[in-house]
């Protein structure tokens, strides 16, 4: 299952997300939405992952999600 990190970029202001399998290289990175918001339409435009707030070790990631909803069209895809 996909892995999704939502990040501020502290130079730029921006947010940003990226892709990844655990214990795998980035598979993907968008950093350039002007708002959390922006990041999040972006990246769960159908609202179907769970998300978490990130430990505070890295300050600039925000939400970390690596599950989908119950019953979500991705949750039923990955069984």
């Amino acid at each position: 299952m996909p892995v999704c990190e939502i990040f501020n970029v502290p130079e730029t202001g921006c947010y940003g997300y990226r892709y990844y399998f655990s214990g795998r290289p980035v598979h993907y990175t968008l950093d350039t939405c002007r708002t959390l918001q922006d990041s999040l339409d972006c990246c769960d435009v159908h609202r179907e992952r769970i998300w978490r707030e990130a430990s505070d070790a890295d300050e600039t990631k925000i939400l970390i999600s690596d599950s989908y909803k119950a019953g979500s069209a991705l949750d039923r895809s990955f069984r």
